[in-house]
This record gives C-alpha cells, structure tokens and sequence, in this order.
C-alpha cells in the first residue's frame, strides 16, 4: 500500500504502460495530465484502495499444487463473482502459480540503461494477486469529466461498456528479477562501457526508494458470466484458471470438503496502526491449506519440490499422481430442460489413498457370480 502511494511507484507504472505490459487502461477526456501519467496515477490509486479493503490469505505449497492440478481443466463454469471468498482480497501462493520467459531486454525495460546482452533469458515467476469485485462505473472524478476503461489487444484499445461488472485481479512477481541467475551473469552494458552483471543489479535495486517486495506485473479483468477458453501458456489466463480453482476450493459448499483455514490474529499495535492508515480489511491472515483428509505425505510434496525449479509453477504428480477432476453440478435440475437453470463446478477427488498394493474398495455392495455367464446368447 505505501508503495502505490509513491512517486517511485507512478514512476514504475508509467513505464509498465509504455512497454505495453498493462491490459486494462483508463483514459479521460480533457485530463489534466497527459495520458501516461493519467492512467498510471488512477491505476496505482485503484490498486492502494484494493489492498486497503483487502482480506489477506497465504496458501501453502501443498495447497498451491492442488490448485495447479485442478486447474490443468479450465473451470467450466461461467465466471462468478459469488465465486470469491471476500469481495476484496490480497492472496501470496508459497509456490509459484506460473511465469513466463523474456529476453533480459524486456525484463529491465525501465529499471536500469543499458545494452542488453543479446542470449540471456530470464523467468519471473507469479505468487501472488490481488482482487476485488468492479464495475466500470467505480471511479469517478468529477473535477474534468469521467473515468473511461478499455482493453488493450492485439487489435488495440477497445472500450469496456460502462455497465461491466466482473473481477478484477492484479498479479504479482517478486521485485528481484534477475534473482534466479548467478550472480556474474552478464546483462548488458552501460553507457560509460562498463559489463552490468546481475549482481551489480541486484545490488543498484537496494538503493531504491520505497524499495518492496513485490512487483505489479499485470492485471486482468473476468467479467461476470463470462465462459473460460483454453489457456495461452504464460499468459494472465493461465493464472486465473488457478487462481479461480482456488477460489472454488476454499468456498466449495457442496461434496468434498477440501481446505481448512487457519487464521493468525495481528497484532495490537499493528492492528492500530492500520487504523491510523485507513486499512479497512481485516488484518490477520488466513492461511489455507489442504485438508487433512486429502493432505498428500511430506514424502510426496519432498518429491514433487525436488522437481521444481523454484521459478516457475511446482509439479503435484508425487501429491496426486492422478489429479482431480471436475464435475459440472446443475443447481436448479427442475429447469435444466428448458436452460432456466444455473451450473456450478464440484471439485471431485481423483486420487486413489491407501497403501501400495491395498484392493480398491469403492463402496460397501458386493455382487456375487455363482456361476460363469452365458456366452452363447
């Protein structure tokens, strides 16, 4: 929150618009400031209200993998914003839930001058986002006109209808961009002709102001009633398909039961001081793992981590080595004839427990056959 609240942090955003990494814009007719600064200030305020209204949720690695495997299948129901376990919330994943790969060019455009070196590729990873129910009507400003919004596509700036309502999600990265590579490895050089390494990076990013540890990396809207489509890899769909099957396994209310929460209270002084910078969301933390019923072993998740490269989404085929699946439920069958009827996801099991070698029991009939059946009818 103090970070969206600084210059250093309009700095940041002007630049992430520049390089065409926001998708989501706000424009105003006869703005007093010109466009890129317009939009970056009405950005970062949007952002600070968010994360001041947010509840606060940790999910833990085991609970990171499930919703990695859940999500291999998009979610087949419309998006929902009775899907969201708070309308306004700030979640951090302990594993990453995605990333993607670019040259070293594009992932220090704006943060340092320099010729970048021509082979080396870096992955930044996404662990955490932000969310809260919108409209397109929720910022005004009265002194100058109205607040317009728009995607940014392949096709260009395409207005967002005033009366949209859906959910907007910010996602983050750790600040430390260059923190997955040896330290001697060269980025590129700097005007004066000197080598810049990854290091000497690293070591320029401690003297920021406002320094933080997380990075605004981009955001997405899902609009209410909306279908989910097959993912682009290493894009913002991946990551909601995840995202929102995590929201479906905290909030499930039907068939299995597939979290438990912890919550961890602040404390007095923080909860004071909170109040003092107008945070309204709760300030203890939820944190959210599997439930014990479903849990995998720490054998598994050692496994699972030991194949993972710490950059980019963790493999779960040690924790569920067959994962779950979804099932579509109808919530109103007297009206699934006619269409008048809503569908919602049920998360379903596909594990099999129990120890190695033990018989598959799935439930408590037996049907006997006495005899071999006929084979000539």
């Amino acid at each position: 929150m103090d970070f969206t609240a600084s210059e250093a942090s309009d700095i940041a955003m002007r630049e992430t618009l520049r390089a065409g990494r926001c998708t989501i814009v706000p424009t105003m007719r006869n703005a007093p400031l010109d466009s890129g600064t317009f939009a970056a200030t009405v950005l970062n305020g949007a952002e600070h209200a968010r994360l001041s209204q947010a509840d606060l949720y940790y999910a833990t690695a085991d609970m990171t993998a499930l919703a990695l495997a859940a999500a291999a299948t998009p979610p087949r129901e419309r998006v929902s914003i009775e899907r969201l376990p708070s309308e306004s919330g700030f979640i951090v994943f302990e594993e990453p839930i995605g990333g993607y790969v670019e040259d070293v060019g594009a992932a220090l455009a704006g943060r340092v001058t320099a010729t970048a070196a021509e082979d080396v590729r870096i992955t930044t990873p996404i662990v955490a986002a932000s969310w809260t129910a919108w409209t397109a009507q929720d910022i005004q400003i009265t002194e100058g006109g109205t607040v317009t919004w728009g995607h940014i596509t392949r096709d260009g700036y395409i207005a967002i209808p005033p009366d949209t309502r859906g959910i907007w999600i910010t996602y983050y990265s750790p600040c430390g961009v260059t923190s997955g590579l040896p330290p001697q490895t060269v980025l590129g050089t700097l005007p004066d002709g000197t080598t810049f390494t990854a290091a000497m990076f690293e070591t320029t990013r401690q003297t920021v102001p406002d320094r933080r540890p997380l990075n605004w990396d981009n955001e997405i809207l899902l609009v209410e009633g909306m279908e989910f489509t097959a993912a682009r890899p290493d894009t913002t769909d991946v990551w909601s398909h995840t995202l929102y099957t995590a929201w479906q396994l905290m909030t499930a209310t039907g068939g299995t039961r597939w979290t438990e929460t912890e919550e961890i209270p602040r404390a007095r002084a923080g909860r004071k001081r909170d109040a003092r910078q107008n945070i309204t969301g709760t300030s203890a933390v939820r944190v959210v793992n599997v439930h014990t019923a479903h849990r995998p072993p720490r054998e598994a998740a050692l496994a699972d981590a030991a194949a993972s490269t710490g950059r980019r989404e963790p493999s779960w085929s040690c924790r569920w080595p067959v994962r779950p699946y979804r099932r579509s439920t109808c919530l109103n069958p007297s009206g699934h004839a006619t269409g008048d009827c809503q569908h919602e996801d049920r998360i379903v099991s596909g594990h099999v427990k129990g120890p190695p070698g033990a018989p598959l029991r799935t439930g408590t009939t037996v049907h006997l056959w006495d005899h071999q059946p006929r084979t000539d009818v």
